[in-house]
């Protein structure tokens, strides 16, 4: 046996070095998918909850500006709604184009059968002229209730006063 042609003949050598890259890259991909996909966890989903909102104690004149811009929250079935201080809930009210996020920190969590109260005029980062301090008769407010952390919407109600 000749060494010389030994390490003369590579003919071999090109597709057993091809086999064994693609089967490296399948095993690389394989891995990278698989990690990705089973990493994840289960999809969350917003609470469902059925919510009545109205505006409660709207005077009757309209120079008293006692009980205007406060809207009551009831809640009818479903699951409990969250207000904590590191609240994973939001409340956004829209009245003439103006969206502000009220202060809903510290009242707790609502459960069926509780009815909450709030008053619009407290918001959290106030970036307008207050748009409900002025509320008056016939005024439609546009409330929206979001989940933080799926980034769902869990009730759109309009409210009239």
């Amino acid at each position: 046996m000749d060494l010389k042609n030994i390490f003369k003949n590579n003919s071999a050598v090109s597709p057993v070095i091809g086999v064994v890259l693609m089967v490296a890259i399948t095993v690389i991909l394989a891995a990278a998918i698989g990690s990705s996909v089973f990493g994840q966890g289960p999809a969350r989903s917003a609470p469902q909850a059925n919510l009545d909102i109205t505006a409660v104690n709207v005077s009757a004149n309209a120079d008293d500006d006692i009980g205007k811009g406060y809207i009551k929250f009831e809640h009818l079935g479903g699951d409990p709604i969250y207000f904590e201080s590191n609240s994973t809930t939001k409340v956004m009210a829209a009245l003439g184009g103006t969206s502000e996020e009220l202060d809903v920190t510290g009242l707790g969590t609502l459960d069926v059968g509780d009815m909450l109260t709030i008053d619009m005029r407290k918001y959290t980062n106030t970036t307008s002229d207050y748009p409900f301090d002025d509320l008056s008769s016939g005024d439609t407010v546009n409330i929206k209730i979001i989940d933080v952390q799926t980034k769902q919407l869990i009730c759109d109600k309009d409210v009239r006063f």
